[in-house]
Parts: structure tokens; C-alpha cells; sequence
């Protein structure tokens, strides 16, 4: 697939900001009605892949609507577009926190009706099944949320930051996440000072692999909590390694 869309390039980022309105248009605020105001409130974000499906993380399934075209969340937007769930597929081996790993932390959303694309509205690519990214390559990461902060804060507008790929190895050192990152991971981030305050769970890590090619490397899964910021980069889902499971899940639907 080709996605025609450039995000703010130019802008300087140091721990994320201000996205272009509308220049990540696959980006999904997956959101669940919140008693006592009934109001559809925020939880986590998505990418859209495909006019039927949503990926976003296990850890966060409920009873949600999924809106897209989104830039400002707390007003109405004339670009955005609602629509109803209609099923969750969670990965089958996500057991946390009983095993207190986030690892197989994958779904896939689907909605009621299909997903029009539009100016607003589109689909990123899904990398080959299997790819790695060089170290250092550069992604940005995309999102409303604070994400992982235990004083969770949403921002109002739509975040975007730069993160470099950090290879397998050093992010699997004792320092960084050590035994708790697995091969189906991938870490991104400064070494030194990693947030990923623009994203938030579920939502994607877009790396460009061709001039207009943006690919969803990676779903954002889990990172630093609080003040333990050092040597903590922000670690996702790997989605090149569930591209199997993502195909099956397609099939089994098809005859559901």
C-alpha cells in the first residue's frame, strides 16, 4: 500500500509535539463511554490497515467506538468519522498480567461497517513478514496520550515524536529492559532521556521504508513509568513478527 501523506518533518522534537492536523490519517482514537456523563472518552490509540481492520495492543480491550480523522479530541471535527466494533481478536497467548509480560500484546479490531477511506481517513502498510529495521533508523510515534505516566494526561491535540530504532541487543542489556523484552519486541528511543509522550498504547511507531510508504513497524506496548526514565525506551509490539497471526485472524473471520 501507498500512503500519500507527510507528517511535520520540519518541526523540532525533542519529547513530541504537535502533529500537522490530519498528516497521520490512519491514526485511531479507540474510545469507550464513560459513566455517569455517557460521554465517549479516550483510552488508547490504533492504526487503521485496512477498511476492515484496526491494530492496537491486547492490553486494552472494552466496550469501545473507533474514531478516525481525528486531530483536536475535545471538539467535534467535520472530518471525523465514528464507527461501532464489531469484534475484538486479542492475541490467544496475551496473558498479562498474569505473567506479568506484556509479550503477544497484539489485537485487531473490527468495525461493524467497512472504512471509507478519504483525505482525512487512510490506511498504513503493514511491513514483510519477518523485517527488521536497522538500528538507528528513524520512526515517529503518534498519539493523544501520555500513555504510561501514572499521572495519565491526555493531550488535546494529536502528538507526533521522532525515535530511532535501537537494536535488539542493547535494549535487552540489564540497563535497559534486560529479560523483559523478547525477540517480537522492538525498542525505540534516545538511550538517555526515551519517552514516548506523543504515543500512547495501542497506537503505531510509522517508519518510511520508500518515498510514500509509511509501515506500521510497531504497535506501542510499553515503557518507562514515572520518574525511572533512564535507559528506558519506550518498547512495541514488533508487527513484522504477528503478520502470520494477523492473516490467520483475517481468514478466520472471513468464515465466521
Amino acid at each position: 500500500g501507498v500512503a500519500y501523506f507527510q507528517p511535520n518533518i520540519f518541526a523540532k522534537i525533542i519529547a513530541g509535539n504537535e502533529a500537522r492536523p490530519h498528516s497521520w490519517p490512519w491514526q485511531v482514537s479507540l474510545q469507550v463511554r464513560s459513566k455517569p456523563s455517557d460521554k465517549f472518552v479516550h483510552v488508547c490509540g490504533g492504526t487503521l490497515i485496512h477498511k476492515n481492520w484496526v491494530l492496537t495492543a491486547a492490553h486494552y480491550v472494552t466496550n469501545w467506538r473507533i474514531l478516525l480523522g481525528k486531530h483536536h479530541l475535545n471538539y467535534l471535527e467535520s472530518t471525523e468519522r465514528s464507527y461501532r466494533v464489531k469484534r475484538i481478536y486479542r492475541h490467544e497467548r496475551f496473558q498479562y498480567p498474569q505473567l506479568n509480560e506484556l509479550e503477544y500484546d497484539i489485537a485487531l479490531v473490527k468495525p461493524v461497517e467497512e472504512i471509507t477511506a478519504n483525505r482525512f481517513i487512510h490506511y498504513a502498510c503493514l511491513p514483510k513478514r519477518g523485517s527488521f529495521l536497522r538500528p538507528g533508523h528513524s520512526c515517529w510515534v503518534t498519539g493523544w496520550g501520555g500513555g504510561q505516566d501514572e499521572n495519565f494526561s491526555l493531550s488535546e491535540v494529536l502528538n507526533q515524536a521522532k525515535l530511532p530504532v535501537i537494536d535488539f541487543n542493547t535494549c535487552h542489556l540489564k540497563k535497559f529492559w534486560g529479560s523483559k523484552i523478547q525477540t517480537s519486541m522492538l525498542c525505540a528511543g534516545l538511550k538517555d532521556t526515551a519517552r514516548s509522550s506523543a504515543g500512547d498504547s495501542g497506537g503505531p511507531l510509522l517508519c518510511q521504508t520508500g518515498r510514500e510508504t509509511w509501515e506500521v513497524h510497531g504497535v506501542v506496548s510499553f515503557g518507562p513509568v514515572g520518574c525511572q526514565v533512564q535507559n528506558k525506551p519506550t518498547v512495541f509490539t514488533r508487527t513484522s513478527a504477528y503478520i502470520p497471526w494477523i492473516e490467520a485472524i483475517r481468514m478466520r473471520d472471513i468464515f465466521l
